[in-house]
């Protein structure tokens, strides 16, 4: 046995080993095709076919159960035994030891599912649920399917199109439902998952501020992209990307209060209450640590209200529409942390 290069930067240099030109026009005239051999293969023929030698081999129990869990999950009788059925299902996704080989087809089956039911809230909370009983599996290794598995719950959480067009109260109250579950699992994968795929927190951060600054994205939109944003990056992307922007983003607000006056809407006052609370709970995040411990100490040295001066400065920063809020929520560990926000300059 020789060593020799074939061809060098796809030049085939001219040695004994290597075929002449002559020897090329003559392999030519031997037969092409997939009755050919290897050694045809080998030689250079072009319609060669190949066929892979691994094949991903599923037993028929594992094709059964897979079968069942999905027929399970997506069933929409409210009878309490297909009830305890579909949380049977879900349990045992999130329990059993033995479904690493499902894994795959599990993610295709979330992507497919959320794809083509964006109306459907039903099949929506499934699939977020599905998601949230393979990330709490302990027994799975998930981390090579984060990625595909990601979209789907960004869809969810900050979807134009979720749910019905044109939605009752009731509905309404369902879709955003469904964004608080969609930034939970968005939460739980982080928390698990960000050590493993060290720029995944950052480009979820990213997503979320991408769509909360943006004036042209619904009311809606903006709910999942603050929750987002706290259930990725918790206080820290409080504290360094909504804060400073509120002031900018009280835009969006007075724009959707301009719409509403004099109108009885009680879609568009809902959508605009859970906003205006989304952020005021990413904003109470600041200071949860310190309220906790405030409760034997004081608040930390901190007594009252916080003074008129404060609570000016705080709407000066923050602008009248969250200022005044956080203002008069009576909050003085609260206001003094805004405060040092803006003398950090951040």
């Amino acid at each position: 046995m020789v060593a020799h290069w074939l061809a060098v930067e796809g030049v085939q240099p001219t040695i004994p080993q290597n075929p002449t030109t002559a020897d090329l026009r003559t392999t030519d005239l031997i037969p092409k095709g997939p009755s050919t051999n290897t050694l045809s293969a080998l030689a250079g023929s072009d319609n060669i076919t190949i066929k892979p030698l691994v094949k991903h081999v599923v037993s028929k129990e594992l094709i059964l159960f897979f079968d069942k869990i999905r027929a399970a999950i997506l069933d929409r009788d409210n009878d309490p035994s297909v009830i305890s059925l579909r949380e049977s299902a879900l349990e045992s996704i999130r329990s059993d030891p033995g479904l690493q080989q499902l894994v795959p087809y599990y993610v295709q089956f979330i992507a497919e599912k959320v794809t083509h039911n964006l109306h459907d809230i039903f099949v929506l909370k499934q699939m977020i649920d599905l998601t949230t009983a393979i990330v709490s599996n302990p027994n799975l290794s998930v981390d090579a399917y984060v990625s595909p598995l990601i979209p789907p719950v960004l869809t969810c959480l900050l979807g134009r199109h979720i749910g019905m067009p044109s939605p009752n109260i009731q509905q309404l109250k369902e879709k955003y439902a469904l964004r608080d579950l969609s930034s939970s699992v968005l939460h739980q994968i982080v928390q698990k998952y960000a050590k493993s795929s060290t720029e995944l927190q950052t480009r979820l951060a990213r997503t979320c501020l991408k769509v909360f600054l943006d004036p042209s994205r619904t009311l809606e939109e903006h709910y999942g992209a603050i929750i987002g944003l706290a259930a990725v990056g918790g206080a820290p992307a409080i504290e360094s990307l909504v804060i400073p922007s509120l002031k900018t983003f009280e835009y969006v607000i007075k724009k959707a209060e301009k719409e509403l006056e004099g109108k009885s809407d009680e879609i568009g006052e809902t959508a605009m209450k859970m906003l205006v609370a989304g952020i005021m709970k990413g904003v109470i995040m600041l200071v949860e640590g310190e309220e906790v411990n405030a409760a034997g100490e004081r608040m930390n040295g901190v007594e009252g209200a916080g003074s008129e001066e404060e609570k000016k400065a705080v709407e000066e920063f923050l602008g009248s529409a969250i200022g005044n809020r956080v203002a008069g929520s009576g909050n003085a560990v609260l206001i003094k942390k805004i405060l040092e926000i803006k003398e950090s300059g951040l």
